[in-house]
C-alpha cells in the first residue's frame, strides 16, 4: 500500500504494462465501460497473448458472490494448458462488511491470479480508499490527454477533426467515455465510407442535437443581452427539439458564467485560441462567448445566480418538480441580474 490521495490515468496504466510492469492486483475507480474494457484487453493480450481469449478469463459483480465464493474464483478454475488467471470483479462498493477482507487478500492474492477491483469513484472518494490504495481513475482524463483522445477515437473512425471542432465537442458532450464514443459513432456513420470524412462544425451540432442556430452558446448569448425572446426560442427548442439532458444543461449554464466571472477583467481579445488555452485552459464557444461578453461580467450579482443554479441543480435531481419549468424559471432569474 502507498500514501496517495490521488489517481493515476489509464494512460499511465497503458505504459505500466506496455512495458511489462504487471501488478498482483489493480483498483480501479469506473462508472462507464469504455476504459475498463480496454483495460481487460489490453491484459488479456499480455498475459493470454490475445485480447479474444477468454480462457482462464471472468467477470463479476461483487453483489452476485460471498467473500467464499471470491476466494475460490481466484484460487481455482485455472485451465489445463494456463495457470494465469485474470478476475475482474466490478462494483467492489457492494461487497459491504465483507471489502475488508477482500482488500486484505487483494495485498497478496493467489501467485497465478492477475485482480482487477473496481469501485463507483463516489465511493472511493466516500472511503478515503484513495487515500491508502494506489487508485487507477477511468472516469475522466485530464484535459490534455482528453483532447487527444477524442482525436485519436475519431481518426480511429476515418474521420478528419480540427482542433476548434474538437474544442466544440468537448464542450457539448460530458465526459463520459461510453457516451462520447457513441456521439463519435453516430458522426461517422452519418459521414459515410466514401472519401474523406471532414468532421464540421455543423455535423457535431447536428448530431449532437442542436441546431446550429439553437445551441447552448446561443441561449447564454441572449440571457446575458437580455434579449427575453430569443432566449425563450433557444430553451424550447433545446429542451423540446434538441433533447438536451436537463442537468447537462445547467452545468453548461454554470460553466458559462463561471468563465464570465473569472476572466471579465482579462483582456483576451488580441490574444490566439492556442494562447488563451494554453494560459486560461478556455476553448471552443467558451473563448467565443468570455470575448464576446466580458463587460456583462461586471458589477452582476453572481452570489444569486449560482445559488438558483444550486438550487435547481439539486431539484432536478431530487424533487419530482417539473424539469422544464425548472430550467425556465433559472434562466428567467439569470436575465434579471
Amino acid at each position: 500500500m502507498q500514501n496517495k490521495n490521488y489517481y493515476l490515468t489509464y494512460p499511465e496504466l497503458e505504459k505500466e504494462i506496455s512495458s511489462g510492469k504487471l501488478k498482483p492486483a489493480y483498483y480501479v475507480a469506473a462508472d462507464d465501460n469504455f476504459f475498463m474494457n480496454k483495460f481487460c484487453k489490453l491484459l488479456l493480450k499480455k498475459i493470454a497473448g490475445s485480447e479474444d481469449s477468454k480462457e482462464n478469463y471472468f467477470v463479476k459483480y461483487a453483489d452476485e458472490l460471498s467473500y467464499e465464493e471470491f476466494i475460490d474464483l481466484c484460487s481455482n478454475f485455472s485451465s489445463l494448458f494456463s495457470s494465469q488467471k485474470i478476475v475482474v470483479i466490478r462494483k467492489c462498493e457492494k461487497f459491504g462488511r465483507k471489502l475488508e477482507d477482500v482488500l486484505v487478500y487483494s495485498y497478496s492474492p493467489d501467485p497465478d491470479t492477475t485482480l482487477i477491483l473496481a469501485f463507483n469513484k463516489d465511493y472511493v472518494e466516500e472511503k478515503k480508499l484513495n487515500k491508502t490504495l494506489e487508485f487507477y481513475d477511468f472516469t475522466e482524463l485530464p484535459e490534455s490527454e482528453y483532447i487527444r483522445w477524442v482525436s485519436g477515437e475519431f481518426n480511429l473512425r476515418g474521420c478528419n477533426i480540427g482542433d476548434e471542432e474538437i474544442d466544440l465537442f468537448i464542450s457539448l458532450v460530458p465526459m463520459n467515455f461510453d457516451l462520447a464514443v457513441h456521439e463519435m459513432d453516430k458522426i461517422s456513420s452519418y459521414l459515410g465510407d466514401g472519401g474523406i470524412k471532414q468532421v464540421t462544425r455543423d455535423i457535431i451540432l447536428k448530431m449532437t442535437g442542436y441546431d446550429t442556430e439553437y445551441t447552448p452558446y446561443d441561449l447564454m448569448s441572449s440571457v446575458v443581452t437580455k434579449d427575453r425572446h430569443r432566449a425563450m426560442e433557444v430553451l424550447d427548442y433545446l429542451l423540446n427539439r434538441g433533447s438536451i439532458n436537463e442537468v447537462f444543461l445547467v452545468s453548461l449554464i454554470s460553466n458559462y458564467l463561471m468563465d464570465l466571472m473569472a476572466f471579465h477583467r482579462e483582456n483576451l481579445q488580441n490574444k490566439k485560441p492556442g494562447e488563451i488555452y494554453r494560459d486560461y485552459k478556455l476553448w471552443g464557444d467558451r473563448i467565443i462567448f468570455v470575448k464576446n461578453h466580458q463587460n456583462y461580467g461586471k458589477n452582476r450579482n453572481y452570489e444569486f445566480a449560482f445559488e438558483r443554479i444550486l438550487y435547481t441543480d439539486q431539484s432536478l435531481k431530487n424533487s419530482m418538480l417539473d424539469s422544464k419549468v425548472l430550467i425556465t424559471s433559472l434562466v428567467q432569474d439569470l436575465m434579471n441580474i
